[in-house]
């Protein structure tokens, strides 16, 4: 999972405040078919933090989004997750701004509810 932040280097200080510990902060580019050049900035999503339920952090700086570009069809309905300390799991999330709805669950789990051409399905 990926979160959005203006200032990846601020959101792993911040994190590192709350006592999470992000991967180190990389940089990437592409050229996308069209000849665009796309550059960010991001946490390594190697590093899993908290069964894998703490995001990695990327900034797109100046590049377009490139969700702003994706082929149209299926539609995310919901992104929750799971954990069996559901509450701790919620404090973490919440310190690093990320509004992610949890619940108690046997396990650690992403929940994706997407609606598309052939009807609704729960992605776990």
């Amino acid at each position: 999972m990926a979160a959005k932040t203006n200032d990846v280097d601020a959101a792993r200080a911040n994190a590192a405040a709350s006592g999470i510990r992000l991967g180190r902060v990389q940089d990437g580019r592409r050229q996308r078919p069209d000849g665009v050049m796309l550059s960010w900035r991001y946490t390594d999503p190697a590093t899993v933090v908290a069964d894998g339920l703490i995001p990695f952090f990327i900034d797109w700086g100046q590049s377009p989004n490139p969700a702003a570009n994706a082929p149209q069809g299926a539609r995310l309905v919901e992104l929750r997750a799971e954990h069996p300390n559901a509450a701790a799991m919620r404090d973490q999330l919440e310190s690093l701004g990320i509004g992610l709805r949890v619940t108690s669950g046997p396990r650690a789990a992403l929940i994706a509810t997407i609606d598309g051409d052939q009807g609704r399905v729960e992605l776990r």
